[in-house]
């Protein structure tokens, strides 16, 4: 491999950075190996936050079929799923907050925020749901 087929990229993490700053590696991509937890990450902006009734509707619209709009039963199945695997999910990993029925995204540092958004971009462009 040349030098220009290389495609690695050395990481400089800053010493004394915290585990809350960086986390695991292990449990970064376990957070973002779900298209669900993808998805959220992607929908939620940077920096603020969004009911779960709300973040429930998005995710159940992109998980509606050709048939129409998930019915109350589907609707409140992803909600389930949400509260109670992909937010705490999300929330030990450090990825979001979650509190009192509200979810906030925080900044990342760096190379968090550039493989998160790489994750939502690569998905698209291999699934061609320019949703996600």
């Amino acid at each position: 491999m040349t030098a220009q087929e290389d495609h690695t990229t050395t990481l400089k993490v800053p010493h004394g950075s915290s585990e809350a700053e960086f986390p695991p590696p292990d449990d970064l991509f376990e957070a973002l190996a779900s298209s669900t937890r993808r998805r959220l990450l992607a929908v939620l902006p940077a920096e603020s936050t969004m009911e779960v009734d709300e973040l429930t509707d998005v995710l159940a619209g992109w998980e509606s079929t050709t048939d129409g709009p998930v019915g109350p039963d589907e609707w409140a199945q992803v909600k389930i799923k949400l509260v109670h695997a992909h937010l705490p999910l999300l929330a030990d990993t450090g990825l979001v907050t979650y509190e009192d029925g509200e979810i906030a995204r925080d900044s990342y540092p760096e190379p968090v925020a550039e493989l998160v958004t790489f994750a939502g971009e690569y998905e698209s462009a291999v699934t061609g749901d320019e949703h996600r």
